[in-house]
């Protein structure tokens, strides 16, 4: 029996897994993750949550996650370090382009490229792992993907975390809590600044306290966090204690106060076209409720990808920091809401930068992958047609529709053709809506070609 056959047992036989909507069962995160320390398997995980465009890959080794990767949610450890003022965008920009032709472990990258100890290592890391799991914990909706993993670094560091019971029961207070403190910010916590006010009284002890040490300067509430490695909400509630008893000033950062949120302007037509996709993909039907689109981006280049979805949705996944944001991370990642309840998820990666279980995971479970072409060489255009094979070949029984997409070009060869291929030229004067709409066109091709070979 094998490690995915033991943890479907258990979850078969535990009456309190699962909940009933309709006559659909439904497992939570915390059932799945109690499930598979009980087996002691070694499992990847791969959980999506469509209404926020969520994604999180878990790998196990005998049960005890030992990687936690949520894709374009801002706490890459490079963003960490970057807040935190541990290393420079220089060095972060360095880190990222090296990194393919690194083979040390990332806790030895990071030691090697900062002044932290082991033990602030282990804690760095712990707290990136813990904070993303505090997330996934509370997903009430979406769809999972279990897979025997064994294997590659991932396994090779072991993450000192809480039980499981302790996780569960910190997502839930923060889950309850966080969109409370959030409404009371001038701002979103990026740019919500957060600086001492001049004759207040020093805080002596707790929390409170290391909050006020750590503001030598003005810093945004990411910064505080990473610099404290506490919980986003405990550090929001108690700089708003502060601020109540005029201690702390919590201001939003005038060049980027404006409205930040997920919406972008486009032709409500799209949520029908996106809804078609998810019909012709996924079968009749498929679309209803909350529809969600996840489409990963990938190009040879390594910010041609990023670039494009920039350009549809705003701003590249960095963080944003007073001074120099040029630094890239190699993640860029947007949500775009086409109507209330469709929403386009586009996620850029960078694939040489991630691990084998978390660029695995990542493509099982995406709906299409768009392999970005901008040149016309046949480096780049063998390198694309790599990762069109891996993402469908990824998944046990689940294969993304691939979509070329040729930049600044009409169609050019491909030699083994995707799904469905869309040339674009001069794709950077034309408006985002227009370029979303073609892209929808092209993976509703691409999702008829797929059904056109099912027997």
């Amino acid at each position: 029996m094998t490690d995915l056959d033991r943890v479907q047992e258990l979850v078969t036989r535990s009456r309190a897994a699962t909940r009933v909507s309709g006559s659909l069962a439904v497992l939570t995160p915390p059932v799945l993750f109690e499930a598979i320390a009980r087996a002691r398997a070694d499992l990847r995980l791969v959980m999506r949550e469509p209404r926020t465009g969520g994604v999180v890959v878990v790998v196990f080794n005998q049960g005890e996650p030992t990687m936690v990767f949520s894709p374009g949610d801002g706490r890459s450890i490079g963003e960490l370090l970057l807040a935190a003022g541990h290393i420079d965008h220089a060095t972060l920009t360095t880190w990222v382009q090296e990194r393919p032709q690194t083979p040390a472990s990332l806790a030895r990258q990071v030691r090697d490229r900062t002044s932290l100890e082991p033990a602030e290592v282990q804690r760095l890391l712990d707290f990136q792992a813990r904070v993303r799991l505090l997330d996934a914990l509370v997903w009430r909706e979406g769809f999972f993907e279990l897979q025997d993993y064994r294997g590659g670094n991932e396994t090779a560091f072991r993450l000192e975390l809480p039980n499981l019971a302790s996780l569960v029961v910190r997502a839930e207070a923060r889950g309850a809590s966080l969109p409370r403190l959030l409404a009371r910010l001038p701002a979103p916590p990026v740019n919500t600044l957060v600086r001492r006010r001049r004759g207040g009284q020093r805080p002596t002890e707790g929390l409170e306290a290391s909050i006020f040490a750590a503001l030598d300067e003005p810093l945004l509430i990411p910064q505080l966090v990473a610099k404290l490695l506490v919980d986003d909400d405990l550090i929001i509630d108690a700089a708003l204690r502060l601020a109540d008893r005029k201690v702390l000033v919590l201001q939003p950062r005038v060049e980027l106060s404006a409205d930040e949120g997920d919406e972008v302007a486009v032709d409500p037509r799209l949520a029908g076209l996106l809804r078609q996709v998810l019909d012709r993909y996924r079968g009749p039907g498929s679309a209803q409720g909350v529809a969600a689109l996840w489409v990963v981006l990938v190009s040879a280049s390594p910010n041609d990808a990023a670039d494009l979805v920039a350009h549809l949705g705003g701003e590249p996944g960095e963080v944003m920091l007073p001074g120099d944001t040029t630094a890239r991370t190699g993640f860029a990642s947007r949500t775009l809401r086409l109507a209330p309840d469709a929403r386009l998820r586009l996620l850029a990666l960078r694939p040489d930068n991630l691990s084998r279980g978390a660029l695995e995971g990542v493509l099982a479970r995406c709906d299409a992958v768009a392999l970005v072409r901008v040149g016309g060489t046949d480096d780049e255009v063998q390198r694309l047609q790599e990762l069109g094979r891996l993402a469908e070949g990824s998944g046990a029984g689940w294969r993304p529709l691939t979509l070329g997409l040729d930049l600044g070009s009409g169609l050019r060869p491909w030699g083994d053709f995707p799904d469905a291929v869309l040339g674009i030229r001069e794709w950077r004067e034309r408006e985002a809506g227009w370029i979303v709409e073609r892209v929808l066109e092209g993976l509703l091709a691409a999702a008829s070609c797929r059904a056109a070979q099912r027997p």
